[in-house]
């Protein structure tokens, strides 16, 4: 079964699904039936304008050309040989609640601004070598405090795991031309399908380790000793990073 096709430009996209076309930006989401898609025209190389049964028109809009001359063909191809002539009477409109675009921007722009009046800062009062180690140091207290954030998960998962988690068979996933991927999928009691990932792995089936209260929480089964080391290794590394990041950035002022 093929990936339903998406065409996506910046905040907007637009979702190609067996009986309608689903276009949501972050303030609305719109659906439209095919049976109401009169005719789809390519007004330029990623611009295409979707003319429904009464006339009214809706504009999608692609990444690039090459995206946007498949999705034209792929929806030309699906519209169905009868269509409804209600056109847009049947096309429902939503708001949509997601993060707003210029939030991200504000945020972004906020936090370039005090990184960059933290450099000169430092540049002022402590001299070019502190401000260049600063500039560097910003980014590896980020890093370190990402890594510290994503060991800590993964350690308290193991632990989860090991005090309740229940031990199934995964079966390996294959694509299309028989090659093996690296995602196995096992099923929990309650029949839902999950993937695991788990790279190297030469063999067909592995032992996946999932909590049956939250069974998107999962793992392959493995030593204890391997566990300990990976993850005390990882632990480790991520603070060593964090504590050179915020001796770089605190040093100047030491």
């Amino acid at each position: 079964m093929l990936s339903p096709q998406v065409l996506a430009k910046a905040d907007e996209s637009a979702v190609l699904e067996p009986d309608r076309l689903v276009v949501t930006t972050v303030s609305r989401r719109k659906e439209i039936p095919l049976a109401v898609v009169r005719e789809v025209h390519r007004e330029d190389d990623t611009t295409l304008r979707v003319t429904l049964t009464d006339g009214t028109d809706h504009r999608i809009h692609g990444g690039n050309a090459t995206a946007t001359t498949l999705f034209h063909d792929a929806l030309t191809a699906a519209l169905p040989e009868e269509r409804d002539p209600a056109g847009s009477a049947l096309v429902t409109v939503e708001d949509e609640h997601g993060v707003r675009t210029w939030w991200l921007i504000a945020g972004g722009a906020a936090f370039a601004g005090l990184y960059i009046a933290y450099v000169w800062w430092t540049a002022v009062a402590h001299g070019g070598t502190m401000a260049f180690i600063a500039f560097f140091a910003a980014f590896g207290t980020l890093i370190g405090l990402g890594s510290v954030v994503g060991a800590v998960g993964t350690v308290t998962d193991r632990v989860v795991l090991a005090r309740r988690g229940v031990t199934v068979v995964a079966t390996a996933k294959y694509f299309p031309n028989g090659k093996k991927s690296d995602y196995y999928q096992f099923t929990d009691t309650h029949g839902n399908e999950y993937s695991q990932e788990a790279r190297n792995r030469p063999t067909r089936h592995i032992h996946v380790v999932y909590d049956p209260q939250r069974p998107n929480r999962h793992a392959p089964r493995a030593p204890l000793v391997v566990v300990v080391l990976k993850n005390g290794f990882g632990m480790l590394g991520a603070l060593a990073l964090l504590a050179l990041g915020l001796w770089g950035v605190l040093a100047p002022y030491l």
